[in-house]
């Protein structure tokens, strides 16, 4: 008889509301020390350190499901969501003169050492990037087609993401157009921003999670040995007695 607690385990509501009690619980520790709801949204504040945690979170799950399965093909997933967890912790232009994403890295006068430590990062996530597309997108949009909750979730995610990339540095993004805004709008985009990408780093943990929870619910198909046939023992067949045979031995018996 199968344990219900497991079942309790695998509730996926049980995992969005121990994601969104975490992030409240930090963001209230982060409300109590910080002097300022400035430094609340700033970067490396306690709402950008929480998205990184999740990111990293669902990084973790993915890599560690992947060795237990053995399934090395998923490699490039685990891959991005870690790169995105360290791109929260600006981690991308830490240990080079510039961003390794900014051109002036490649095209200036930094160090060798970091151009080629750049480019084989970059490398990197462009491949994992077309894995993605190739292996991943056809099972996604038809995941979408059919209502699958998790596809939806990514899209959502997805969709955060672009709005809250688009609203980082706006001010800065609309001055070349001559359009000025004031220093109010420009701040409450930059928090709406920190914002947005926590409840998306949210959401791509709850996806992680379905994702690993329809793989643990999924018997794997075995296929089947094929069936090498044994060879049969040799027995002499007796000769069966010809018809000639058969008619003579009939009239011998009438002659006696």
């Amino acid at each position: 008889m199968p344990d219900p607690s497991d079942d309790r385990r695998r509730d996926p509501l049980l995992l969005f509301a121990l994601s969104c009690a975490l992030a409240l619980g930090w963001l209230m520790v982060g409300m109590v020390t910080a002097e300022t709801v400035t430094d609340i949204f700033a970067e490396s504040g306690p709402i950008e350190q929480t998205s990184a945690l999740f990111l990293l979170l669902a990084a973790l799950a993915l890599a560690v499901d992947i060795v237990r399965r053995r399934d090395w093909g998923r490699w490039h997933l685990a891959v991005l969501v870690l790169a995105a967890g360290l791109r929260e912790l600006d981690w991308d232009k830490a240990f080079t003169d510039s961003g390794i994403l900014q051109l002036r890295l490649y095209s200036g006068d930094g160090p060798l050492t970091h151009k080629i430590a750049g480019a084989a990062v970059v490398i990197l996530l462009v491949w994992a990037g077309l894995r993605l597309l190739r292996r991943n997108l056809p099972d996604w949009l038809r995941a979408l087609r059919g209502g699958d909750v998790w596809a939806w979730l990514m899209l959502a995610a997805l969709a955060l993401y672009a709005v809250a990339k688009s609203l980082d540095g706006l001010g800065r993004k609309l001055a070349p157009w001559g359009i000025e805004i004031s220093d109010w709008a420009n701040r409450t985009a930059g928090r709406s921003e920190e914002a947005m990408e926590l409840f998306g780093a949210i959401l791509i943990l709850q996806v992680v999670g379905l994702s690993l929870m329809l793989r643990a619910a999924t018997p794997k198909l075995r296929t089947p040995e094929p069936r090498i046939p044994k060879p049969r023992a040799f027995e002499p067949r007796s000769a069966a007695p010809s018809g000639a045979a058969t008619e003579g031995a009939r009239r011998r018996g009438r002659l006696t």
